[in-house]
């Protein structure tokens, strides 16, 4: 059965989401962790957050906390020719069609008792003109159930789009009434390393704490058809053409873009702190996760 096979492409459009088991390579997975590796390593010697380091709360030299790599391919070649292997791009295509873009990368570093992420959808952060955008999340590590696996709704992607709004500011997560109303309905995405998923950009999801005592590395890609457009106020900005075009990685990026009729609310106004999905989220009162963890301890 090939990857990008009609089964897989039925599950994504029914379920928002599609999970391909060892997609990639024991070596490729081996390259990736080296230079994760060698990246907290690093940390060491940064004292805060910066363009490319991510630094979770409890951060020094003796304990790095790094969260998140940002744009990876941005800073090594490795990621952005892997966005580009056939395996990837195989299943890419099937799902958003033969041009497809990239808009950025990013790798999260849960490490052990690392933070929730609360219930949010990618869209309220980047809106184009149509939604034929997705994550693909590369498993670094295997994806268990108590390692604060990603968590999905599945079918959601067809539902509304939600505001992630708190006290007038966008906080990048979903009010806690509407929130609580999702773990029942959630699946966990689970898989061994070198596993792929495939997650809709308007398919609702959160992860848990890291409750195990291994770590939970997932690199994120967010890709898009080449003819949806990003819209101004979002976290999806381009510079010029070639900058534009740069990030092609299938066919050719086309001048028409193509526009539906797509549920849009602008991720604006910021707060003071808005480096990452983390500062967002800590900034507002929507964090059902974390208000939970504080009446476990």
């Amino acid at each position: 059965m090939s990857v990008g096979s009609e089964q897989r492409v039925a599950a994504y459009r029914r379920d928002g989401y599609v999970v391909v088991e060892g997609l990639l390579s024991d070596d490729t997975i081996a390259a990736l962790r080296a230079r994760t590796d060698a990246w907290i390593a690093q940390s060491r010697d940064i004292a805060a957050t910066d363009e490319v380091f991510e630094l979770g709360p409890g951060h020094s030299a003796e304990t790095p906390r790094l969260e998140r790599i940002k744009a990876p391919h941005a800073v090594d070649p490795l990621f952005m020719d892997l966005i580009r292997a056939p395996a990837l791009v195989e299943v890419m295509t099937a799902l958003l069609g033969p041009d497809i873009r990239l808009q950025n990368s990013k790798l999260n570093i849960k490490s052990t008792g690392g933070a929730a992420v609360e219930w949010h959808q990618d869209w309220a952060f980047y809106p184009h003109t149509n939604d034929d955008v997705l994550a693909v999340g590369v498993m670094l590590d295997d994806m268990t159930l108590d390692n604060g696996p990603l968590m999905i709704v599945p079918g959601s992607h067809t539902g509304p789009v939600y505001d992630h709004h708190s006290d007038g500011l966008f906080c990048g997560a979903i009010p806690d009434d509407v929130s609580a109303t999702f773990p029942d309905r959630a699946v966990p995405v689970t898989g061994r390393a070198g596993s792929v998923s495939f997650h809709h950009v308007r398919v609702l999801h959160g992860s848990d704490r890291n409750r195990s005592g291994r770590p939970r590395r997932l690199l994120l890609y967010e890709v898009a058809a080449a003819d949806a457009l990003p819209i101004a106020g979002g976290f999806g900005p381009f510079s010029d053409w070639a900058e534009l075009n740069s990030r092609i990685i299938a066919g050719e990026q086309p001048l028409e873009p193509r526009v539906t009729a797509v549920p849009v609310r602008l991720p604006q106004p910021l707060p003071p702190q808005a480096t990452s999905i983390f500062a967002l989220q800590q900034q507002g009162d929507n964090r059902l996760y974390a208000k939970r963890g504080a009446r476990e301890t």
